[in-house]
């Protein structure tokens, strides 16, 4: 009888100890198998939401999509945000990383943690054809240049010290007051010029007159402080640019990238 009691007590141990398995497992939280990315999505070819479908897309968008589930995510979540809450969303810890073709820039870096460069991009000036307007400092005394608010063309527009310069919400917008002849240039990043002026100008009417000489290191953000985060995102990121996959992805978006820079 005792000897019975004794295996019914042990099997009842057993059985209560899986059961606090179970749970334990089951407690996992979610989020960790989660990768948080905002990003503001309406800069093509690098990022874009397509109200349809439902869906963000471009070069950024799959470049993440591809390294999180190198990083062990089971499932990237894109949270739309406006461009100049990107950065600051971080360190109310809103979301894990940002990307939006950012250039990574030491005023940047003090407040957020940077990873690596996974693409190189200049910046171009463009202007309206037929103006005969040229990329110098006599030229754009006095006039207006569209950038993108918050964006590192600033650096390159400032360069200009005799400029008017006008800032729009996205670089679409500050291409298309060019368009307009609400701005006399816009800068922008060449890749994103490119895009623009190769599937947005139907009239034709855009012209690059100059890019910038320095070529910006384009990285994700994080918060300051997550470095493990940064540095599996950089492991990741150092394998990916070596496979045939990354390769591909650069030449769907922007076909030969060394010759474009």
């Amino acid at each position: 009888m005792k000897k019975m009691l004794f295996i019914l007590v042990s099997m009842l141990c057993l059985l209560l100890s899986a059961g606090c398995g179970s749970d334990k497992q089951a407690a996992t939280p979610a989020a960790n198998k989660v990768l948080r990315v905002a990003t503001s999505p309406a800069s093509p070819p690098f990022e874009l939401y397509l109200e349809e479908q439902k869906k963000f897309t471009g070069f950024d968008i799959d470049l993440i999509n591809d390294l999180a589930q190198k990083m062990g995510y089971e499932k990237v979540e894109f949270i739309n945000t406006p461009f100049d809450e990107l950065l600051p969303g971080l360190n109310h810890k809103k979301y894990d990383i940002a990307i939006n073709n950012f250039s990574k820039t030491k005023a940047r870096s003090i407040d957020y943690a940077a990873s690596d460069s996974y693409a190189k991009a200049a910046f171009s000036i463009v202007a309206k054809k037929g103006k005969n307007l040229k990329a110098d400092i006599n030229s754009l005394n006095g006039r207006k240049v569209a950038i993108k608010k918050g964006a590192s063309a600033e650096r390159v527009a400032k360069s200009f010290p005799g400029s008017i310069i006008v800032e729009y919400p996205e670089n679409a917008s500050a291409l298309h007051a060019v368009e307009t002849g609400e701005a006399d240039y816009a800068i922008c990043g060449n890749l994103t010029t490119a895009y623009y002026m190769t599937h947005t100008d139907d009239d034709n009417c855009l012209q690059v007159v100059g890019n910038s000489e320095r070529q910006d290191d384009l990285v994700v953000y994080a918060e300051k402080g997550n470095e493990e985060l940064i540095k599996k995102f950089n492991v990741a990121l150092s394998d990916y640019k070596k496979s045939s996959e990354y390769k591909r992805l650069i030449k769907f978006y922007f076909g030969d990238i060394e010759k474009q820079s």
